[in-house]
């Protein structure tokens, strides 16, 4: 495929994702204010920073296909996101330890040139294991867990082990990406620009 296709986020496991692709990926973080996005729910939330994210990156770019995403956990009402300190991310792992915790993907792929537009919501339904105090401890102590949503990331070996079980998408949750809709969208494209 001979398009530019930006990834509109800082998300190293995204990027890993989208590297298993044979296509050349360039990244531009969007660096929107999320705080600012209007929102009716959960879901809808999810979507429309996925969407702000997209539009941003794409506003500069007459020729592309961005790829936007925002990933986080919910449960017993509150949505979780990025923790501010490591005390912040230990309370969000017991709060999460033994439980049902609902995993939002938002999604956003926009093509300029085409003028197409595919975006969503991705619900996975997801099992932690029951959490030690010494397990959170040494996860908090010896992960980057400030850098993702809920204070965990199942991309890796070590947040995988946290987890029973899964019911949904597989890398909108892993990776914070459902790569099967991603190469929907891209084979729609590719066909009508050939």
């Amino acid at each position: 495929m001979n398009r530019r296709i930006i990834l509109a986020s800082q998300s190293k496991q995204r990027l890993n994702l989208l590297r298993t692709l044979p296509l050349p990926i360039e990244v531009i973080p969007a660096n929107i204010n999320e705080q600012a996005v209007p929102f009716t729910d959960q879901y809808d939330k999810a979507e429309k920073i996925a969407l702000a994210k997209a539009q941003k990156v794409a506003s500069n770019q007459p020729d592309a296909i961005i790829i936007a995403a925002d990933t986080f956990c919910y449960l017993e009402g509150r949505i979780l996101e990025k923790p501010k300190s490591l005390e912040e991310a230990k309370d969000m792992l017991r709060f999460q330890s033994g439980k049902k915790i609902e995993v939002l993907t938002g999604y956003a792929f926009l093509d300029t040139k085409l003028n197409l537009q595919k975006s969503g919501c991705e619900k996975v339904s997801m099992q932690m294991r029951k959490l030690s105090a010494n397990e959170i401890e040494r996860y908090v102590a010896n992960e980057p867990v400030l850098t993702w949503s809920a204070a965990f990331s199942p991309a890796y070996d070590s947040g995988m082990a946290l987890i029973k079980s899964i019911d949904g998408n597989l890398t909108a949750f892993s990776h914070g990406l459902p790569i099967d809709l991603l190469v929907d969208f891209l084979g729609v494209n590719y066909e009508n620009n050939h």
